[in-house]
């Protein structure tokens, strides 16, 4: 298929968006209904065998039944010569997997993200349907904020239960495979509980609940290995989440939650303490400047300080603190002019004691560095804090 190839003579191919194990997916108009789709083309090795071709139609009108704020439409499904095909809902944003990368969101919206996420596989599995991989490329955030969750069904095309085959390939994304799938044991939707844990893990501690640099080291963590509790890695995490993603990562699915409204109401439950978590996550963008990477400390700090100052207020000692802590990574990162003036700002607050003190003499020896008639920059702090 190409771009200008039209299915059906209503499906207009416009371009790709992406490529997965299963196939292509492409942005596409429809013509009849004048609107723009997703097109999913599935790989011919995954509907060679007819029974599988059975197993994911049934699927699929299964999935075209479920009307979910959180899950994508399906609008249809085809069979072109170059392959069977879905067309989607079109969702615009991003990616769950595309926002880890940019480090660990505030604990408060990777709750809300993951309490949609268990709204739309309580639908799914009260309709008798399990996802089977659930992981962060198939999370989609609108830029509403909206969760959608994409591909329900998809995984059904692999025509077996469990996540190994006798050739070794891994069905499934790996890292957030539940131990039955490895095992071969009976599945339902708790294995789908399984890879919300994992996560949820991810999402609030900033680390993978199980990582390895092979298949096989993978499947003996998923099967054998305790996660590393997660206080212990982000100590301002209440105990109660702490419980919830251990549960969700119990070996055994009957030790997990019942279902998916459990997860979800236990969510709402969980209280933080929100300077606690600010704290936590300044501590981190302090240790990725500590690691080599001062760009990064900055990219966090900065949007971290007008959290602080609503919470805490513009003159308290932890929200000056961060400013200073901006100040040393923009300097690192080759900003000296900037570090300087946002030390002049801080030290013209009125501040007194260690903080004043400390940023006094970094400020000296950031002004001793800069070149003579160097501009520096003023007034950045009033829009930090209030950004």
């Amino acid at each position: 298929m190409k771009s200008g190839d039209m299915l059906h003579g209503r499906y207009l191919l416009v371009g790709e968006l992406g490529r997965g194990g299963f196939g292509v997916v492409w942005r596409a108009e429809d013509t009849r209904l004048d609107r723009e789709v997703a097109v999913k083309v599935i790989s011919d090795r995954y509907v060679a065998d007819p029974r599988d071709v059975r197993r994911f139609d049934d699927e699929a009108r299964a999935v075209a039944r479920l009307n979910h704020p959180n899950i994508v439409t399906l609008h249809d499904l085809a069979e072109a010569p170059s392959g069977h095909y879905l067309v989607m809902e079109l969702i615009t944003g991003r990616s769950l997997a595309a926002v880890l990368k940019d480090g660990r969101p505030e604990a408060g919206l990777a709750l809300d993200w993951i309490g949609q996420v268990c709204s739309a596989l309580d639908a799914a599995h009260r309709a008798g349907i399990v996802h089977r991989d659930i992981k962060p490329e198939n999370i989609m955030l609108t830029d509403t904020g909206q969760v959608k969750v994409l591909d329900f069904g998809i995984a059904r095309l692999e025509g077996r239960s469990i996540g190994l085959t006798s050739t070794g390939t891994v069905i499934g994304s790996p890292l957030y495979l539940a131990p039955e799938r490895w095992s071969g044991g009976a599945v339902d939707g708790r294995a789908d509980l399984y890879a919300v844990g994992c996560i949820l893990y991810e999402l609030c501690t900033g680390r993978r609940a199980f990582d390895a640099d092979s298949v096989a080291e993978l499947m003996y963590r998923h099967l054998d290995v305790a996660p590393v509790p997660p206080r212990s890695l982000v100590p301002s995490l209440p105990a109660e989440l702490e419980e919830l993603m251990l549960d969700l990562l119990a070996k055994a699915s009957a030790d997990r939650p019942a279902d998916a409204a459990e997860v979800r109401r236990r969510l709402g439950e969980v209280r933080f303490d929100r300077a606690a978590e600010l704290k936590a996550r300044a501590d981190a963008a302090w240790a990725l400047g500590a690691a080599g990477d001062p760009g990064a400390a900055v990219r966090q700090l900065q949007p971290l300080i007008a959290e602080f100052a609503r919470e805490c207020g513009p003159d308290d000692p932890r929200t000056l603190r961060t400013c200073h802590d901006l100040a040393l990574w923009l300097a690192a990162d080759g900003h000296p002019a900037a570090a300087v003036g946002l030390l002049r700002e801080i030290l013209g607050t009125g501040i007194s004691g260690e903080i004043a003190a400390a940023a006094a003499v970094d400020l000296a020896r950031f002004e001793r560095a800069l070149p003579r008639r160097a501009a520096v920059p003023t007034g950045e702090l009033a829009p930090l804090l209030r950004s």
